[in-house]
């Protein structure tokens, strides 16, 4: 009889400014700046690689129908970081290092309203041991100036095989 496959929920971790798992600042993140968070060391051994992503977005004022905030995954192998990202203690990075960056996806505004929450979610695979969450505010508004309203989750999904 042949195994089934399933797939697996581990426990999330939360990426926002004060209350998440890790620090990932977005209070009034300006227009045309990104922010990414700090570093996070899934450690050694067999770890799961295919990781959901949801994100939540707020604007301070209202945005244009069809704003993005862009949500990257930063992987690095302990020695070399892409995109030459500073995640030893969270930062910006620009247009140019977004470049070597995998942009994982983005939340666009489906509404001119601000303080509303735009949500949107999808895959990733992370395959090295370190990695780091970036934004890139794409749009002309900053973000919600109030902490922890805009955040990005990942939980792993690792197969199940079941008999």
């Amino acid at each position: 009889m042949p195994n089934k496959i399933y797939r697996a929920t581990e426990t999330a971790v939360t990426f926002t400014d004060t209350t998440g798992t890790y620090a990932l600042v977005l209070n009034n993140l300006a227009a045309a700046v990104g922010r990414n968070s700090v570093s996070v060391d899934r450690g050694t051994g067999s770890l799961p690689y295919r990781y959901k992503w949801k994100a939540v977005i707020q604007w301070n004022v209202a945005p244009v129908i069809g704003d993005a905030v862009d949500i990257y995954l930063i992987e690095s192998d302990g020695t070399y970081i892409d995109g030459v990202v500073n995640l030893a203690a969270g930062g910006t990075f620009t247009v140019g290092q977004s470049l070597n960056i995998k942009r994982i996806g983005a939340v666009r505004a489906q509404a001119a309203t601000a303080s509303t929450n735009y949500i949107a979610s999808g895959v990733c695979n992370i395959f090295e041991r370190y990695y780091g969450i970036g934004v890139f505010n794409g749009s002309a508004q900053a973000l919600k100036a109030t902490n922890n309203v805009s955040m990005v989750i990942l939980t792993p999904m690792p197969d199940e095989i079941q008999d």
